[in-house]
């Protein structure tokens, strides 16, 4: 696990940049106790700068780490915005990608260009990189592109905050858009018994199932691809293209 994490931690460095850190620590394995930490012991924000500072938390059982789409300078205001697609069981990866097939419908229809990552564990992630943006706007321009998924496919597809009340259907997650809301960041491991990877993905891997993702595979698709969670192009203009589309509440 320290090796690995040696060996991803310009990637996840790069997304820490400016970011309050929240790590889950399972000190005694993922059989243990697991805990969250938002703080060091000396108080304010989790913050790592550099390789050191990272494997000494992994050493001391950081086995998660999740980052909110705010910096710190600035943590009202995101500049991503994010979907969240968690299958309720017995829905399960095939109705994931299903859905997602939709999604990625409606954002080429709007010119939305996109990142993608699996979750680690059952789901999968849409990262959009836009111009900073309020994180109220942020979440209600994504709920309602959700919705219009939703609209679409009802039977594959809910935004029921009450999991009794998603059936077998896809979890649209837009509320992870809120304030200090967290999610897993890209290249980290989640705690399960294959060691699966959060991992970016081109749209031609998304029908590979999640628990695929294991740290071997994901440093072989490295050398391959190199980091596919780097966004160069020109962030989207989230508040212009809702305006213009009529996404916003009058």
């Amino acid at each position: 696990m320290v090796s690995y994490y040696a060996e991803v931690a310009p990637y996840l460095l790069r997304q820490a940049e400016d970011r309050a850190l929240t790590v889950k620590r399972w000190p005694h394995g993922i059989h243990g106790p697991m805990f969250y930490q938002k703080h060091p012991p000396d108080g304010g924000p989790i913050v790592v700068e550099d390789t050191e500072h990272l494997l000494t938390w992994v050493g001391q059982g950081a086995l998660e780490w999740h980052a909110p789409l705010g910096t710190l300078s600035d943590p009202l205001v995101h500049d991503w915005a994010i979907l969240d697609l968690d299958p309720n069981p017995p829905a399960a990866w095939r109705e994931v990608v299903e859905v997602a097939k939709v999604f990625k419908t409606l954002l080429d229809l709007l010119d939305i260009p996109f990142l993608l990552k699996t979750s680690g564990q059952r789901g999968l992630h849409f990262y959009v990189s836009i111009k900073p943006l309020a994180h109220q706007l942020v979440m209600e321009t994504m709920g309602r592109l959700a919705a219009m998924v939703v609209d679409t496919v009802p039977d594959l597809a809910t935004m029921a905050r009450l999991k009794r009340d998603r059936g077998a259907r896809v979890y649209l997650d837009y509320l992870q858009n809120g304030y200090q809301r967290t999610t897993v960041m890209a290249y980290s491991l989640r705690a399960t018994s294959g060691a699966t990877v959060a991992t970016p993905i081109r749209w031609g891997d998304v029908d590979r199932p999640v628990d695929e993702w294991t740290m071997a595979r994901v440093r072989e698709h490295l050398k391959q691809h190199g980091d596919l969670f780097r966004w160069d192009g020109p962030p989207v203009d989230l508040a212009a293209l809702a305006r213009r589309h009529g996404l916003l509440a009058h």
